[in-house]
């Protein structure tokens, strides 16, 4: 949902005397020491969609549709394996180990949808510095392929090889895994293949991976804001599609990964900010509060130019002027070996920088706080309920009025 605040949060180190921690739903055996983490979480549950620790250890998980049973049972969602993995892995290797053990202990289920029921099991993308794995569940049951140059995962099962590693000698697993009808109108394919191809040509430059995430499908690019797309790695809120309500790029280095966060959702009209793991500066937060004030502003900015209260060519001319001038003071910075101290006074120049920008729009995104009528039909409604319980972990109370 376009309504769903992804939270930006930082998690020191942390000793714990308790035995277990509670998740989203369930409760496991928690560990006597969790790693520090960077996490983009839903508002309203334990785990993250995506993050990275202390050990450069960085994963994402994506919605797959299976014929696996047992969804709507209350375990482990894969954003809680997700966290769980990251607080306790040293590399790629060991978390993805931990997140089968994990998924053959506890399994996975629960409803994973911000404001309606939505049932689904889980890939997952995980690497560090060295190495990277794709993993991919159907209930209990798994695969697993190590990337050799490069991968992406999307809403559908890929893996078809029969002898790679897994719980169980599947033939085909994606084939006989798969259910189908989710899988093809989720247009994950089309996603996909756009991600790969855009690999291929254009290459793994930090400007034209964010190119990449920023981008649609030409088909659905002159009614975006009006119809959305579900077909575009931008996704824009439709009928039967979500919306992206975060983003993150980790370029690995052999001294400090830089981290190019957003801190709210829709990309192609969200700059990314460059910081650096121990950094807590928007838009990184320690405390939950501040971040959904942080996403919610940039998401009335957004609906703003929905609204047409902003002109959408100029505001993107300024914001890839300014998108530019962060990624070439970034690399500049890195061909002179900068220390952490250069390192986090520059994270805290793109942060000063990317707020300044905003406060250009500050008239139209309290505009738009108070009168969303002039917002295209789709966003009406979404607009009435933003922000509200969004803390809370019972559905109702995240749907009602």
């Amino acid at each position: 949902s376009a309504n769903e605040p992804n939270l930006t949060i930082f998690i020191p180190e942390t000793f714990h005397n308790e035995k277990t921690v509670a998740c989203t739903y369930i409760t496991v055996a928690q560990v006597p020491k969790t790693r520090a983490v960077l996490l983009v979480k839903p508002s309203w549950m334990w785990g993250a969609e995506m993050g990275i620790n202390d050990g450069g250890v960085v994963i994402g998980n994506e919605a797959v549709f299976t014929k696996s049973s047992g969804k709507k049972e209350n375990r482990l969602i894969g954003m809680d394996m997700l966290r769980l993995a990251l607080e306790r892995a040293g590399d790629a290797k060991e978390a993805l180990d931990i997140l089968v053990s994990l998924l053959e202990t506890y399994g996975q289920g629960g409803n994973c949808g911000f404001d309606k029921p939505f049932y689904y099991d889980n890939s997952f993308l995980i690497g560090d510095a060295k190495t990277a794995f794709i993993l991919e569940t159907a209930g209990k049951t798994w695969t697993m392929k190590p990337i050799e140059d490069y991968g992406n995962i999307s809403n559908r099962l890929t893996l078809h090889s029969n002898n790679l590693d897994g719980s169980a000698l599947i033939k085909d697993f994606a084939k006989r895994q798969t259910e189908p009808i989710f899988t093809f109108f989720s247009r994950s394919k089309h996603r996909q293949n756009c991600v790969f191809s855009n690999l291929n040509n254009e290459g793994t430059s930090i400007s034209s991976i964010m190119d990449l995430l920023r981008s649609h499908d030409p088909k659905d690019a002159l009614k975006l804001y009006e119809k959305g797309s579900i077909g575009s790695v931008c996704m824009h809120q439709s009928l039967i599609g979500d919306h992206t309500t975060g983003s993150m790029i980790v370029e690995q280095r052999k001294n400090h990964a830089t981290i190019w966060l957003t801190g709210c959702g829709t990309p192609c009209l969200s700059v990314y900010k460059s910081t650096f793991f121990g950094e807590t500066v928007a838009p990184v937060f320690t405390n939950e509060s501040e971040s959904l004030a942080y996403w919610l502003d940039r998401e009335y900015l957004v609906r703003a130019i929905y609204a047409k209260l902003i002109n959408v060519d100029e505001y993107q001319k300024q914001l890839q002027a300014l998108q530019n001038q962060l990624i070439d003071e970034e690399a500049k910075l890195y061909s002179q070996n900068p220390n952490l101290k250069t390192l986090a006074a520059f994270s805290k120049r793109a942060s000063q920088a990317e707020q300044e920008f905003v406060e250009g729009y500050r008239d139209q995104i309290e505009s738009i706080r108070k009168d969303f009528s002039g917002l295209p039909k789709i966003w009406r409604k979404k607009t009435e309920k933003l922000g509200k319980n969004v803390f809370s972990k019972d559905l109702n109370d995240r749907i009602s009025k």
